[in-house]
């Protein structure tokens, strides 16, 4: 079996299984996302040569601050959400600069530096099953923008990718299949709007500007593969690696999609 019917066979899987949680199951929804975290927790230990004590600590942290917020007034919460937010989007833009810099430019590899990288990113993670109780159409737009800016970009990358768009990070990804993946976007975003009865056209900047970011996520992801020597950041899921190879558009798709949201809409 090569690896695109693996890819194929894996998401025609986990799609609708994340979609039943997210409309059916809410506390599905949240042991998914927490083990989920765990696991690219892990992920990016391993990458980045993270001692075990800081990981577990670091999760912890995110655990009580998570429970806390089940307690905390609703207002006060919202407010605590749109700092982390601005707080992971500063860190998305930074990493925006790392990823087209580098090899001259990398992550800060210091203990200090790897617990701030892990907090930011994987606590949007964590919050996703708060957003959601909130409004589920809005978690599903942000799917649909990062799993079609995956898709349509690798599709179109096969076929006209010519120019590489980062090749000191990523031999495959291509300008051409970028836009391919962004147009796609736009794509699916109109006929959520049309589907949804959400027709404000704002909502297409915000799926361009996020499925962006979904690129950013990627590439970031694969300076620490590339710094660690390795394909993929594990082999859990067949077809994609590991559970941060298939988050990383994700990770940094959703701070950006949820200021977004404030300013934007």
């Amino acid at each position: 079996m090569n690896e695109l019917t693996k890819r194929i066979l894996t998401a025609s899987v986990l799609a609708p299984f994340v979609l039943f949680l997210i409309l059916k199951y809410q506390i599905g929804f949240l042991i998914l996302a927490v083990i989920g975290s765990l696991i690219v927790g892990y992920e990016f230990a391993k990458l980045s040569k993270m001692k075990p004590l800081l990981l577990w600590l670091v999760m912890a942290f995110i655990s009580i601050i998570f429970y806390s917020l089940l307690y905390i007034d609703l207002h006060l919460m919202a407010y605590f959400l749109l700092l982390l937010f601005f707080l992971s989007m500063a860190f998305w833009l930074k990493n925006l600069f790392l990823v087209f810099n580098y090899p001259n430019s990398k992550p800060k590899n210091t203990e200090f530096g790897k617990v701030v990288n892990l907090f930011l990113l994987i606590t949007p993670l964590i919050f996703l099953p708060i957003l959601q109780t909130q409004n589920v159409a809005m978690i599903l737009l942000l799917l649909f923008i990062v799993w079609g800016a995956d898709s349509f970009a690798y599709f179109a990358g096969k076929a006209f990718g010519k120019h590489k768009l980062a090749p000191n990070l990523s031999g495959g990804k291509t300008i051409e299949g970028v836009v391919g993946g962004l147009i796609g976007v736009l794509l699916i975003t109109g006929v959520w709007m049309f589907v949804t009865n959400n027709v404000n056209y704002n909502f297409l900047l915000l799926a361009l500007i996020t499925g962006i970011f979904s690129v950013v996520g990627d590439l970031y992801e694969s300076i620490y593969k590339r710094e660690a020597g390795v394909k993929d950041s594990g082999n859990i899921l067949p077809g994609h690696g590991g559970m941060f190879d298939r988050l990383d558009g994700l990770l940094a798709a959703t701070p950006i999609f949820f200021i977004g949201l404030e300013f934007l809409i």
